[in-house]
């Protein structure tokens, strides 16, 4: 009786949600930060299946004032957006540093690890970092040929202004930074989780080569640091511990109040919600529950959108529960 009382209850709520689906319609355009873009179309591919009528379309070439949703993958503080812009948070990111896999001393250098000095000295002083003295190899530094916001969040972490980065500018996104370190052999640089490691195998991405991080700065990377040999125990590793030696940035969707694109609301709350599933799958990682509620309510405030319509369904709560048991 129990069993046919949730089933019931069940076929109810999936009618409810379905009907109320179908009376939403509309078009979100987003643009902005590109090492987003991976998740942003899996987000778009499993939306559109609640919301057909609703077409989400990432929209680089467009105009700004024609952009709903504008990705930036920095620290927003107080002052940065004029009135009637907002943000919230829908992600988080990690970089890591990388090297070419062919680099001759590479064994050595991924025991001893980087510390934040090293990663300083390397990036933001003219100083010879001391950890070339073990390893023969000279470094060919690799950064974005413009402070982007992955190289803004890199510098501002190591407490540097990010137009004082050094290293070999290199046009285009994170991609074409990854390509740079995989054809030189003495290529050095950081990038995000998506692009270090190939998000099918879960191991570092061929051609490239992770330079774990001194956490403890005691000379050598310990076992309980050895936390880089997939994707997901490195991911598991960072959300479990929150070290702040990673360097760790939210993704904001920034919108102009004022527009009032009931759409993108929809959007938003849905990626706030049943979106934050796929998270990890494509290197990104999950928002904490605390600032989860706070970034719902602020899209509920700011956008006519029924709360009802973007929450779990139960088939997809009990997948959950079950995935995480």
């Amino acid at each position: 009786m129990k069993r046919y009382l949730f089933t019931s209850i069940l076929i109810i709520s999936i009618a409810t949600s379905l009907f109320g689906q179908k009376q939403h319609e509309g078009l979100v355009k987003v643009k902005g930060t590109r090492l987003t873009y991976p998740l942003v179309r899996k987000w778009i591919a499993e939306f559109n299946k609640d919301y057909p009528s609703i077409k989400v379309t990432i929209a680089q070439q467009s105009p700004a004032d024609s952009i709903d949703l504008n990705l930036a993958a920095y620290s927003i503080v107080d002052g940065d957006l004029a009135e009637p812009k907002e943000f919230v948070s829908i992600t988080r990111y990690v970089q890591l540093p990388v090297a070419n896999n062919k680099r001759e001393g590479l064994a050595a250098l991924q025991a001893k690890g980087f510390t934040a000095s090293d990663l300083n000295a390397l990036y933001f002083s003219s100083d010879k970092p001391n950890f070339l003295t073990a390893s023969q190899s000279p470094i060919t530094l690799y950064t974005r040929e413009r402070p982007a916001c992955a190289a803004i969040t890199f510098a501002k972490h190591y407490g540097n202004d990010p137009k004082s980065i050094q290293g070999v500018g290199v046009k285009g996104d994170d991609q074409d930074l990854a390509k740079a370190v995989k054809e030189d052999v003495n290529g050095i640089s950081f990038n995000n989780l998506g692009f270090t490691y190939d998000v099918n195998t879960r191991k570092v991405t061929e051609g490239l080569a992770v330079i774990p991080l001194d956490l403890n700065e005691n000379g050598h990377v310990d076992k309980d640091e050895q936390v880089y040999e997939s994707l997901d125990e490195l991911i598991t590793f960072i959300e479990k511990t929150n070290h702040p030696k990673f360097v760790t940035e939210n993704v904001n969707a920034v919108f102009d109040k004022s527009k009032q694109n009931d759409a993108a609301g929809i959007f938003l709350l849905w990626v706030l919600t049943k979106g934050q599933q796929y998270n990890h799958a494509l290197g990104f990682l999950g928002v904490e529950q605390n600032i989860l509620n706070t970034q719902r309510k602020k899209v509920s405030a700011n956008f006519k959108t029924s709360s009802a319509s973007c929450t779990l369904t139960p088939t997809t709560a009990t997948k959950r529960t079950k995935k995480s048991n």
